[in-house]
């Protein structure tokens, strides 16, 4: 097989493997949802916009965000446990397949950099005004960024040193975020060079320091399994996903919590599913980043009447994503053994979800009442208690499905 039949292979297997996943992650509903927040927030971030003054550190913010961008430059590679053994021999030959894989992680990291910079972009020309820097002008800028990070990342993975990736990460931060603040700045050409001078000569050190060195197979393996396995995470929140290794973390300290959620029933699948919830592949995590956003959101961001939509909305989407766990056990045939029909399993999984959304819905109530409305506070948790048993109803047809 020629190198470059390799990568087109290995990349034609990505996109089969991505997309049967893909038309799970964006379905209806999330689409819907996404829409709306989008929609939502795009209204407010320009009311917000019109607010600001010159003295806003507009630039500041542009630097840390732009730099945090254009670091983060992870090298997608498709390379998998046997190349180990097989490629090897070859090493020295896979140059081709090195390049197309640059050049296709540079092409889907320019999409991330463009949303980013659309998005920064009012907020900076509102407080620039003519002194501001062209969209196009910046863009460029950045991309020629983008392009030296994902060559000095790569080069930087020829290191034997286990934390060489972590320091080079740090150092290259630092330049990113001064050579942007520089340039968003309207600072002196000479600084700017001067910045822009070191960044390249760390990337030209990394690729004379990697000359006579061979690939490290296993920290470039270890790096896309984790690339793989954090987009089959997010996968499996829609649907099961049999390749994903389940990820457990046992948080004793939130023993207490299972024994609240599982309560005093005698159905063993209340508790199975209460544990499930707390320990595996981070329900719980994803439970409590939405509850804290859409809580600091509707607390402080002074939507008014909006607050109680915001509250209502993340409600919906907590249960859409905590939903997927009721085919968390499908493929574990121990649970046959459980003396029980699939009704209790069913019920576990449905009081699991209504007390979490309850618990959920007092939570966004009370941080509408620290916003200052009482009666919107009110108005919040009646609505999502109503928004909770519609969903019950959704959630008992999809698992019968």
């Amino acid at each position: 097989m020629k190198i470059e039949s390799l990568w087109r292979d290995r990349f034609n297997h990505y996109l089969k493997e991505t997309g049967k996943y893909l038309k799970y992650i964006f379905n209806g509903h999330l689409v819907f949802v996404m829409i709306i927040l989008i929609g939502g927030a795009g209204y407010y971030y320009s009311e917000w916009v019109k607010t600001l003054t010159p003295d806003f550190p507009a630039s500041f913010i542009m630097a840390i965000i732009l730099g945090l961008v254009v670091t983060i430059s992870p090298l997608t590679t498709f390379f998998r446990e046997p190349d180990i053994v097989f490629l090897l021999p070859i090493e020295t030959r896979l140059g081709a397949y090195v390049k197309k894989s640059y050049v296709f992680s540079l092409v889907m990291q320019l999409y991330v950099l463009l949303i980013v910079q659309a998005i920064l972009t009012p907020m900076y020309s509102q407080v620039m005004g003519e002194e501001a820097l062209s969209f196009l002008g910046l863009l460029i800028v950045l991309l020629v960024l983008k392009a030296m990070n994902l060559a000095g990342r790569w080069f930087v993975l020829y290191d034997r040193e286990p934390y060489a990736p972590f320091v080079d990460t740090l150092v290259r931060l630092a330049l990113n975020a001064v050579l942007v603040y520089l340039i968003v700045g309207g600072a002196n050409l000479l600084f700017i060079l001067f910045a822009f001078a070191l960044l390249a000569g760390l990337c030209l050190y990394y690729v004379k320091s990697s000359r006579n060195a061979v690939l490290q197979w296993e920290r470039l393996i270890e790096l896309e399994n984790g690339r793989m396995a954090a987009f089959y995470r997010v996968a499996n929140l829609f649907t099961d996903v049999p390749k994903l290794r389940e990820k457990i973390t046992e948080r004793k300290w939130l023993s207490g919590i299972v024994r609240l959620l599982s309560g005093k029933t005698k159905n063993p699948f209340s508790y199975l599913y209460a544990r499930t919830f707390v320990r595996a592949n981070d329900y719980f995590g994803l439970y409590v980043r939405l509850s804290v956003i859409a809580f600091l959101v509707v607390a402080f961001a002074d939507l008014g009447w909006g607050s109680i939509f915001v509250s209502l909305l993340f409600l919906y989407m907590t249960g859409l994503q905590l939903l997927p766990i009721w085919h968390h056990h499908d493929q574990k045939m121990t649970l046959e053994l459980y003396p029980y029909d699939s009704s209790y399993r069913k019920k576990a999984v449905m009081d699991l979800l209504t007390v979490l959304l309850v618990i959920q819905c007092f939570f966004f109530a009370f941080g509408i009442l620290i916003g200052g409305s009482l009666q919107s506070a009110g108005v919040s948790l009646l609505l999502g208690l109503v928004v909770i048993v519609f969903f019950r109803s959704y959630a008992s047809h999809k698992m019968e499905a």
